[in-house]
């Protein structure tokens, strides 16, 4: 079997103008703004695949806990995909203390990411060798939640509703549009340090 990558842009490019720390910010951006009803990461099926989805490239999802989910999910022809291996993230609030909402701190509390191992990283059954090389930290970005979001938050207890500033660190790959068929990709990942696993697999319909 050959290696997948190169159906994968290289960690240290722009791929539709923007860099996998740009990617991963908008990737939070979608994941918490979609609302907790039918929201995608909480997709057992694949029924929510489309979910909050536009323009040239679509977004998957991992899920929120480290059991194994199987996905159906069609894609429209010509679609590039972003695909969250591993990932996490902080957030602080507009009324967090000053000294817990320095660019440097923030950071500090997604560190434990950097541990994570890959049993697979696979694209129609061929490894992406070495995922770890794709690993990157996000720009430092803001998230405001819909009222039905997944933390169950008002704005009572978040103000605005609004995450700010917030980090992502994590494993990313961002794939060229698959070729019209069928395609499956799956990867099985776990950190220990931050004490989580994604076993995910989605069954790609193209076209």
């Amino acid at each position: 079997r050959s290696d997948a990558a190169r159906e994968v842009a290289p960690p240290v490019s722009s791929p539709h103008g923007r860099s996998y720390a740009e990617w991963a910010a908008a990737w939070w951006q979608w994941a918490l703004g979609n609302p907790a009803t039918g929201n995608p990461l909480l997709d057992p099926t694949g029924d929510a695949c489309a979910t909050g989805q536009s323009g040239h490239v679509w977004f998957l999802a991992g899920t929120l806990a480290s059991d194994a989910v199987t996905r159906d999910c069609t894609i429209p022809q010509g679609t590039a995909l972003l695909v969250p291996l591993i990932n996490i993230a902080y957030f602080a609030f507009l009324n967090d203390p000053p000294e817990t909402r320095t660019e440097e701190f923030i950071r500090s509390q997604v560190t434990c990411i950097e541990d994570a191992e890959f049993v697979l990283v696979e694209i129609d059954g061929r490894p992406v060798r070495d995922p770890t090389r794709y690993f990157e930290r996000s720009v430092v970005f803001s998230v405001v939640l819909p009222e039905d979001n997944l933390f169950g938050a008002t704005e009572t207890q978040i103000p605005e509703l609004t995450l700010s500033p917030s980090v992502d660190a994590g494993y990313y790959l961002f794939l060229h549009p698959l070729p019209p068929g069928e395609h499956t990709l799956r990867w099985q990942a776990s950190s220990a340090e931050c004490g989580f696993a994604q076993d995910i697999t989605y069954d790609l319909t193209v076209g």
